[in-house]
């Protein structure tokens, strides 16, 4: 009777034994599996976008497609991509011109891209088409922009508007009238743009 206690009391200790080892083996499994997030010092996909943009570096089409930089649109019909204007709003906050050309070399397009580097966000807005003109048809469109304040980006759209009757190899002779429209760009410290029309 007294072996048969022993040989129980032995069983169960023994599966006592497998079940925590078995348990704490588990454990350290799943520790070992968890990512480890100790790459903070290492530069990250986004921060390498961040220093080309303020680097005034190329940045391909695949990256402008990932990053949402601009509409898909213009950024499949591009060839490549140059940085014009940057300015720092505050600690946090930078913004860029960020020029696309197409395929074709007709036009190029700008947008305003506003980085928020602490957040990683990226946010931008379409400033304007600078394209080859066509003399031949009865009006035209210009655009040129520049920065008034380091909030507030100024785009001028100028429409040429042609003599019915165009005989000269000048071009400023032929122009009847024009007619000008400013769009006020404004950038907020915490990186939301907004436009205001007027003439």
């Amino acid at each position: 009777m007294h072996s048969k206690s022993s040989l129980l009391l032995f069983g169960l200790t023994l599966i006592l034994f497998v079940q925590c080892r078995t348990k704490t083996n588990a454990d350290k499994f799943a520790q070992a599996t968890i990512p480890i997030t100790s790459e903070a010092g290492n530069p990250t996909k986004f921060d390498t976008i961040i220093s080309r943009l303020k680097n005034k570096s190329s940045i391909t089409k695949d990256e402008i497609l990932k990053y949402n930089l601009v509409d898909s649109t213009y950024a499949n019909s591009s060839i490549a991509t140059y940085t014009d204007t940057i300015v720092q709003l505050n600690k946090n906050i930078f913004y860029c011109i960020l020029s696309l050309p197409d395929h074709d070399g007709i036009c190029s397009h700008s947008f305003i891209i506003i980085v928020d580097e602490k957040n990683k966000k990226i946010n931008s807005k379409y400033l304007q088409a600078d394209c080859d003109i066509d003399y031949s048809v009865d009006s035209y469109e210009l655009y040129s922009h520049r920065i008034v304040t380091s909030d507030t980006i100024l785009l001028t759209k100028t429409t040429i508007f042609q003599k019915k009757k165009r005989v000269s190899n000048d071009e400023n002779e032929n122009i009847d009238h024009k007619d000008i429209q400013n769009n006020y760009f404004s950038i907020s410290k915490t990186g939301q743009i907004t436009s205001s029309l007027t003439k």
